[in-house]
């Protein structure tokens, strides 16, 4: 594998002679894995005004773009999906995103996901639970909760952009829409789902029916169950079911549960003695 020295000089009185170019750039040297150099054959006649500049430090050195890209404020991205898209090697970790692709005035750090299920997907919230142990009881649910509507949910509401999986908060619900609109819900405790948008839909909140893929096994229960209906707008907060729930994400302390169910039954088949549980959901 060879690594590119981008180095930006500018030979007015070589490059510009051979060439009939003026401050036209070219590519000098390449190094390989073993530290070889190689000349570009484009620059065989300057190697002794390459040698001189080099030695007496009178080089630019230029910048790969594309290794910039999502790294700063001013070289956002419009989300994980179009990272993934641009820069395909990248890992999972935090990017700046600037979802409305303007000014980047706007533009703030996300987390992306970019491996599972082929990557591309913005964390868009993280949360855990009031009161895990016991599961089922009205005094569990999860938090905080995003600002989606939910008229009887007490919990904390966010609106602040969560950075890694356990850095428990929720972007404001209105942007979610302008990511994607493909949903991945991660859990430690439930199975990890994967949903498209039919009739309903999680970030334009509209209750009704979508597509369900199970994208990983967590649980040893009820192999292959996914859900294929979401309610929006429930006043505890909003759940994923089957025949039953799947999920329901519950942010009411004083009634109802948080369903983690992979069985889809609405019952407490979640993991049990999971060390700092929690549920994430994704977009891309």
């Amino acid at each position: 594998m060879l690594f590119h020295i981008l180095l930006g000089l500018s030979f007015v009185s070589c490059f510009s002679t051979i060439r009939g170019l003026d401050q036209q750039r070219y590519r000098v040297l390449d190094m390989d894995t073993k530290g070889n150099l190689y000349l570009h054959k484009s620059a065989l006649l300057c190697k002794n005004e390459i040698i001189k500049r080099l030695t007496n430090g009178k080089y630019h050195l230029a910048e790969d773009r594309q290794l910039l890209i999502g790294l700063s404020k001013t070289s956002p991205v419009l989300n994980c999906k179009d990272l993934k898209q641009k820069v395909p090697t990248l890992v999972s970790g935090v990017y700046w995103i600037d979802p409305d692709g303007g000014s980047h005035g706007n533009a703030f750090q996300a987390y992306c996901d970019q491996q599972t299920d082929g990557g591309g997907w913005t964390l868009v919230w993280s949360y855990t639970f009031t009161a895990y142990s016991s599961f089922n009881s009205a005094a569990n649910a999860v938090t905080p909760r995003p600002t989606w509507t939910a008229s009887s949910a007490n919990t904390r509401v966010s609106t602040t952009v969560p950075l890694s999986e356990t850095h428990y908060d929720a972007m404001n619900f209105a942007l979610w829409r302008t990511i994607g609109k493909e949903t991945l819900i991660k859990s430690n405790i439930n199975n990890w789902i994967a949903c498209k948008e039919r009739t309903g839909s999680i970030v334009q909140q509209k209750t009704g029916s979508i597509t369900c893929k199970l994208v990983k096994h967590v649980s040893k229960q009820c192999a292959g169950v996914v859900p294929n209906r979401v309610t929006m707008k429930y006043a505890d907060g909003p759940y994923l079911s089957s025949s039953s729930n799947y999920y329901l994400f519950d942010g009411n302390t004083g009634s109802n549960w948080p369903t983690h169910d992979p069985c889809g039954k609405d019952k407490p088949n979640q993991l049990k003695g999971v060390t700092n549980p929690h549920g994430n959901i994704f977009v891309r």
